[in-house]
């Protein structure tokens, strides 16, 4: 891998539709499942796993009219204890000290802050950004809808042998998504701290799509993307994403002090108020996410799984993951039997035949270990 500084400024040429072909390979594969829904569609984000209940606890079988008054709107970003709780969660489990409750901004949903974090720039004036692939089809999405110049800083996904990484000269508005998490593994350190560095000479701005942190197969541990400056770096993490009950809505931003109440004012008049339920989940992830275990039975769980399809040789290659609950491989199955999300789907290069697998959609890991049928 290496590394640079570019002698061009941010405002050099434009790299939207390098950006745009990842929407495109979305699209593309939105028509393979509408003509032919008898694939199996092993890239699927739903799922489903046996620790719904575990984690939800009491909560499951809470009845919705004593959750709270159903005739009034919850405004999840005016709970200073959920605030409170989700610092203390950074601090005491992850070991993230710079974490305080003035920084946390939680809302409904990792989208909705995917919207807050580009809006919110570009209605300070921010006209164009820098990024590593892949960027979120959602986020992508935004970025075409409001006109962003686009310039891409990185030759390749960061799993990828030699990217060359080059930075602009000049201050700009990076996006960064940490981990890959299409593959299951992290953005690797010498990156993080090559853009670390590169923004204390700038004084730029980091966004961080870190929705699926805190997912390792190892433990939660402190996340490399922390070490940032925290008076110049926002960060998304979304625990409905680590626990999988993505029938639940909440997120959090942790954004510098001084713009957390403007940041948190947009989201609100963006997205409105969070439902009930949501809030009061959101107080019952962190309380699980903050004990020993966390998220590790689930983890566990997604690691034997893709353990079994390498060891079938239903998935003979594929980039080591070491986290979340997705595998990028090359499986045996018969193509036409599936239909999967490719490397074109984030902007990157090479890797012929490999898809990204939904280790917890039991009906495609079923599908990958019958590659003999």
């Amino acid at each position: 891998m290496s590394l640079s500084l570019s002698a061009r400024s941010s405002h050099g040429p434009d790299d939207r539709e390098l950006l745009y072909s990842e929407l495109a390979a979305h699209d593309r594969l939105g028509e393979v499942l509408r003509e032919q829904p008898e694939r199996t569609f092993i890239s699927d984000w739903n799922g489903h796993h046996p620790f719904v209940r575990p984690f939800l606890g009491e909560f499951a079988d809470v009845p919705i009219v004593d959750l709270g008054w159903l005739g009034s709107y919850s405004h999840m970003d005016e709970d200073l204890d959920l605030a409170a709780a989700i610092a203390d969660l950074h601090v005491r489990r992850y070991g993230e000290p710079s974490v305080t409750a003035r920084r946390c901004v939680p809302g409904a949903g990792a989208t909705s802050f995917l919207t807050t974090l580009l809006m919110y720039q570009f209605l300070n004036g921010v006209t164009e950004l820098a990024y590593l692939p892949p960027v979120y089809y959602n986020a992508g999405w935004w970025i075409r809808k409001l006109g962003f110049a686009v310039r891409r800083v990185a030759s390749d996904v960061d799993f990828a042998e030699d990217v060359c990484l080059t930075l602009p000269s000049d201050r700009c508005l990076l996006w960064l998504t940490d981990p890959v998490w299409f593959a299951g593994v992290p953005v690797r350190h010498e990156t993080v701290n090559a853009i670390a560095d590169w923004q204390q000479r700038t004084g730029s701005t980091v966004i961080v799509d870190g929705t699926f942190q805190y997912m390792g197969w190892d433990g939660a541990n402190p996340e490399a993307t922390e070490r940032l400056d925290p008076d110049l770096t926002f960060r998304l993490v979304c625990p409905t994403k680590t626990l999988a009950l993505h029938g639940f809505r909440f997120a959090y931003a942790i954004v510098p002090e001084q713009h957390a109440s403007a940041f948190a004012e947009l989201h609100g008049r963006l997205h409105g108020a969070a439902g009930l339920t949501d809030r009061r989940f959101a107080h019952r992830a962190v309380a699980v996410l903050g004990t020993d275990d966390g998220a590790l039975p689930l983890m566990r769980f997604a690691r034997t799984r893709y353990l079994r399809l390498r060891a079938t040789g239903a998935v003979p290659d594929a980039i080591e993951p070491f986290s979340g609950y997705f595998a990028f491989g090359h499986p045996v199955v018969a193509a036409d039997r599936i239909a999967g999300m490719d490397i074109a789907c984030f902007g990157g290069t090479g890797h012929p035949g490999f898809v990204r697998i939904n280790l917890l959609n039991s009906a495609a890991v079923e599908c990958l270990l019958d590659h003999g049928a």
